[in-house]
């Protein structure tokens, strides 16, 4: 089977740590697929929120995920620690990725990295604007 390689770029610009809980698990008893995904929204609102924004208004524009990519690397079990880091990839005029690290703080073990592609988009206008400049802010 081909995988998705993706590599974590730095540097990081925010850091976010939670607990897996209880309803984060799924039959296997670790950390579900879906529930990992939840987790970066989670991050990713809270890097926002820490800047003084929503991601459905920095200046008056909000973000829409137009691509979701995961390596799943080790398991997470409930109550365990999770330490995600956000980094930025490539910027476009309208986009940008945004990379998340999630590493178990106990061991320091990577259990995924992840990234999404996400679109600057006008909620009114119902179209992908420019990058906002209060974002470039939060990138650096």
């Amino acid at each position: 089977m081909a995988r998705i390689r993706l590599e974590f770029p730095t540097p990081v610009c925010f850091q976010h740590q939670l607990s897996v809980r209880i309803s984060d698990l799924n039959y296997g008893a670790h950390l579900g697929h879906d529930q990992l995904v939840s987790l970066v929204h989670e991050a990713r609102a809270q890097w926002f929120r820490c800047a003084g924004h929503h991601e459905l208004d920095i200046e008056g524009v909000g973000i829409v995920v137009a691509e979701l990519a995961v390596n799943y690397q080790a398991e997470a079990f409930f109550e365990d620690q999770i330490n995600i880091e956000l980094s930025v990839g490539e910027a476009g005029s309208k986009s940008v990725e945004i990379y998340y690290r999630l590493r178990r703080v106990q061991d320091d073990v990577v259990i995924a990295i992840a990234k999404t592609g996400v679109v600057f988009f006008d909620f009114q206008q119902r179209c992908a604007v420019p990058m906002p400049t209060a974002f470039r802010a939060m990138m650096a």
